[in-house]
């Protein structure tokens, strides 16, 4: 009954449909292209210049277009894919509208950047790598695309813990997250998560509340853990296709 159970559940959430279906090589590239956006492209709130706000705009749409093709490849299913594309549409357009009024108008913007994520991109951002890691398992064999799409789900990870650091930081109830500063750059945030997901642990930024501390460990044992299981993973695969040729 159990496993029934849990076969609709899945079942209501992939239909492994897509066209897209396993096209983890563009994934690769694009989850590439986001890590490096949202590590050198500065979208703190307080510039309200244009060159600030198209930049934004750009990196909404990359990041959006990065999360749509994750869950296509992934076999989401249709229904909550279409819900994906109106928030992801409304989202860019939304980051269109910021930069086409200040190309027109005098209008202070600021408060209304994207290095503010809402909640629904910090859900989206935390269910994407949990899809990719999901269809992944069912792969039999190890292929050029199983590897992108295993470095892919590892990137997106730190995407995804960088967007709640920023959410939770942006909410400030509990103080700011960092200890170190209580106005960090948008490009903190993805740093952080990935100086943590690896456990570099340089120590210029930490957090401050026990919230922050558990949520960067957290993401420090679930990068350790993935990296154990999908290398496991991977050589038993190869094993197994060694022994059948």
């Amino acid at each position: 009954m159990d496993q029934s159970m849990t076969r609709n559940v899945s079942r209501s959430f992939f239909d492994d449909q897509s066209a897209q279906l396993d096209r983890f090589g563009p994934l690769f590239g694009l989850t590439v292209l986001t890590v490096v956006a949202l590590s050198l492209v500065r979208l703190d709130g307080q510039d309200d210049s244009l060159a600030a706000n198209a930049a934004a705009a750009g990196v909404s749409i990359v990041i959006g277009v990065t999360l749509l093709l994750a869950l296509r490849a992934s076999g989401v299913a249709h229904r909550w894919r279409r819900a994906a594309d109106i928030f992801v549409a409304v989202a860019v357009v939304f980051s269109l509208g910021i930069l086409t009024v200040d190309l027109v108008s005098d209008a202070d913007l600021s408060a209304y950047g994207v290095d503010r994520p809402s909640p629904i991109w910090v859900a989206v951002a935390l269910i994407t790598p949990a899809a990719v890691i999901r269809r992944l398992l069912t792969h039999r064999r190890v292929s050029i695309g199983t590897l992108q799409g295993a470095i892919a789900a590892y990137l997106l990870i730190a995407v995804a813990f960088s967007y709640l650091f920023s959410f939770i930081d942006d909410l400030g109830s509990a103080g700011p997250f960092f200890e170190q500063t209580d106005d960090p750059a948008s490009t903190s945030f993805a740093y952080f998560s990935l100086v943590t997901i690896t456990t570099l642990g340089y120590g210029d930024l930490s957090p401050s509340g026990d919230l922050g501390r558990f949520l960067a460990t957290t993401e420090a044992v679930v990068g350790q853990v993935y990296l154990v299981t999908f290398v496991a993973m991977i050589v038993g695969l190869l094993s197994q296709q060694r022994v059948q040729h």
